[in-house]
C-alpha cells in the first residue's frame, strides 16, 4: 500500500510498505532503540518481522508499518495496531519513528496527518497512543496534533508513559 499525502494543495510525504530495501536503514537506526524493533534483533530477524508486519499480522494481532518517505527516501515510520479485545473495533494504535537525522524538520506532524488521513480512509473512528513521559519531544509533537492524555502508566519496560486519546480529528 502507499500514498501520497498533500496538504494545501502541495505535495508533501509519501508513504508505502516496508520492503527488505529497507532493512540496512531501520538496523543501523532503530534496532534496539525502538519500541517495535526491539534490542538484539538480528538483521534475518528484522526481514522476517517486516514481511510479517506486510500480512498485517504480528504475534496474532493486526498490525501495519508504513514508511514515511521524503522525496522517495526514507525518513522514518507509523504503524497501526490492535491487540484483541483491547479497543473498540473502530479504534487503532497509532506509533511513529523519525530517525534521528531527520527530526526537527516537521516531518512527524506531518505524518501525524498523513497517518489520520489513512485511518479515516480506513474507516478507524479513534486513534490512540503512548508516549514515554521523558520523551518531551514525543509529548509535544502528541499535544500538538490533539492527542489528550487518558492515562499516565507503565510500559512493559518499566518506563513512565502517557497514553493517550484523540478523536477530533474524526468529528468533521
Amino acid at each position: 500500500m502507499q500514498g501520497k499525502f498533500t496538504f494545501r494543495g502541495e505535495a508533501m510525504l509519501s508513504y508505502r510498505n516496508l520492503t527488505e530495501n529497507d532493512c540496512a536503514f531501520i538496523y543501523q537506526r532503530w534496532v534496539g532503540k525502538s519500541s517495535v524493533f526491539r534490542q538484539g534483533l538480528s538483521e534475518d530477524e528484522l526481514h522476517s518481522t517486516i514481511q510479517k508486519m506486510n500480512t498485517k499480522m504480528h504475534n496474532g494481532n493486526y498490525y501495519e508499518i508504513f514508511g514515511v518517505l521524503d522525496n522517495d527516501v526514507l525518513v522514518g515510520t507509523f504503524s497501526f495496531y490492535q491487540r484483541e479485545g483491547d479497543i473498540p473495533e473502530d479504534a487503532v494504535y497509532f506509533g511513529i519513528e523519525i530517525s534521528e537525522e531527520n527530526r526537527r524538520k516537521g516531518f512527524a506532524a506531518e505524518t501525524v496527518l498523513m497517518a489520520f488521513e489513512l485511518a479515516r480512509e480506513k474507516g478507524y473512528k479513534k486513534i490512540f497512543s503512548r508516549a514515554r513521559v521523558d520523551n518531551i519531544a514525543s509529548v509535544n509533537l502528541h499535544e500538538k496534533c490533539g492527542f489528550l492524555i487518558v492515562e499516565k502508566n507503565r510500559s512493559k519496560a518499566g518506563h513512565e508513559v502517557y497514553d493517550y486519546a484523540e478523536n477530533s480529528f474524526f468529528a468533521a
